[in-house]
Order: C-alpha cells, then structure tokens, then sequence
C-alpha cells in the first residue's frame, strides 16, 4: 500500500541543476582527453608515455588542449592568469578524479539544492570555487613555498573545492536547525564524510588539504551569513508559531 502511494518519479524530477552540472563537467573532460589537438601544437599533453596507448585512452591520459588553456599552472604559458581560478573548476586531471568529483557533487549538491534552491547553491558553489584559489595560494606559499613551486609546475583543476563549499553551506544549516539533521538521508551522510576524509586526509594531503579546508570554512561563513537574517527575523522557517497560526487563519479566510 505504501509502494502505491508514494510518487513515482519522472524524468523531470532528475532535472535539477545538480545534475546538469554533472553533465556538463563531463562534456568538459570529454572534450579535454579526447578532442584533437590542433595541428602543430606545441602546448601541454596529457599523454603518459609511461602507459601503453590503450590505458592513457582508458584512465584519459591524453589530449589536454583544454587543460591547457584553463586550468592553473606555472608550466604552461599564461598559466596563472587570473581567470583560469574559475575556468579550472570545469576540469579533471584523470577519470578517477572525474569519478570522485561526480559521486560527491550528485549527493551533496542535490541536498544543498533542495535546502537552498538551485540558485543560490551553485552561485555559492562559483564563488567558493574561484575565492578559494585566491586564499589557498598564499597561506600554501608561506607553509610549504617548496611545495607550493612543485604543486603548480603541473595543471591544477577540479571541482572539489565548490563541492567542499556546498558541505560548509550544509553545515552550517545545522547550526540554527540541528533537528534538521534528521532529514539527510544517510547516503548523503556516508558519501559526504567518505568524500571529505578521502580525497582530503588521505588521496592528497598537502595543497589540497589546504584547499578544501579553506572552501569549507568559506561555504560554512556564507551559508552562516544567508540563514543569518531569516533566523534573527524569525522569517521563513524560523517564523515563530504565532506567526504561522496567524498566517494560516488568514489563508483560511480568504479561502
């Protein structure tokens, strides 16, 4: 009986901006693998002569000519221009990477979209994305500068620190409603602890470290700052119960 009543889903309800964000990072990295280079072109391969063909063609180890023009690196002419902090959140260094990102981006985002709505999630999700550069580099440089010259000489791209941001704006959610953390579903929590202690504390600890840590944090103040006036105003979910009971007779009235 319960089967019967609950909604079936349609392909509408899979059309959320989550996943057509999904969508068009992997356009992105499809494009950067395996789009042909130009003729003549001398900028950076991802090609490994380490592996045979079929496995650079299988885990992406090949083309790069979009890495090439938008992701973050001192090795690559141009290389640290300003705009490529926001073009390089649209590329993945491996498929592996692209996986991790993807499984991450799915669960976290449509939850934050659902609790925030799809604008503001992903206009937190941009922002954090290119701030995050902005703030890493310099603490990165003054920790670790022997790192930090190491870390650039190769492409930096992905968009783990958009997805870290989208956790902090979730958290912080919880500070004015922690009843509400019974309504994540538990694959959102095991998807997002597994995600954040992965590819943080273990996959790639160093500058990206550094990195998540700082988009977290951000995604956690803006979020604070959003919630903020709705919840000192007793506005929208924090309405006070007098004010809904009022609201509501006079919706009846009207009625």
């Amino acid at each position: 009986m319960e089967e019967a009543l609950k909604k079936k889903k349609t392909w509408k309800d899979y059309l959320t901006a989550t996943n057509i964000m999904i969508v068009i990072l992997l356009i992105f990295y499809l494009l950067d693998k395996y789009l042909p280079l130009p003729k003549d072109y001398t900028g950076f391969n991802c090609w490994n002569n380490e592996l045979s063909p079929a496995m650079n063609y299988i885990f992406g180890w090949c083309g790069g000519f979009l890495m090439n023009s938008m992701s973050v690196s001192s090795n690559i002419v141009g290389g640290m221009d300003v705009y490529r902090q926001f073009t390089s959140m649209f590329l993945h260094a491996d498929i592996l990477h692209l996986i991790a990102n993807l499984i991450g981006l799915y669960f976290i985002g449509n939850y934050t979209e659902k609790k925030y709505g799809w604008w503001l999630t992903y206009i937190v999700f941009l922002i954090v994305s290119f701030m995050q550069f902005l703030i890493t580099d310099p603490i990165f440089a003054a920790i670790a500068p022997e790192k930090f010259k190491e870390v650039y000489s190769m492409p930096s791209c992905g968009a783990s620190g958009g997805i870290f941001a989208l956790i902090g704006i979730a958290l912080a959610a919880l500070f004015f409603d922690i009843i509400g953390f019974k309504e994540i579903d538990k694959p959102t929590l095991i998807i997002s602890a597994i995600y954040g202690v992965l590819t943080t504390y273990v996959v790639s600890f160093g500058w990206t470290t550094v990195c998540h840590n700082v988009s977290l944090i951000l995604g956690l103040i803006i979020g604070v700052l959003i919630i903020l006036p709705f919840f000192l105003l007793k506005k929208g979910k924090f309405a006070r119960t007098d004010d809904l009971t009022n609201q509501s007779a006079t919706d009846n009235t009207s009625l």
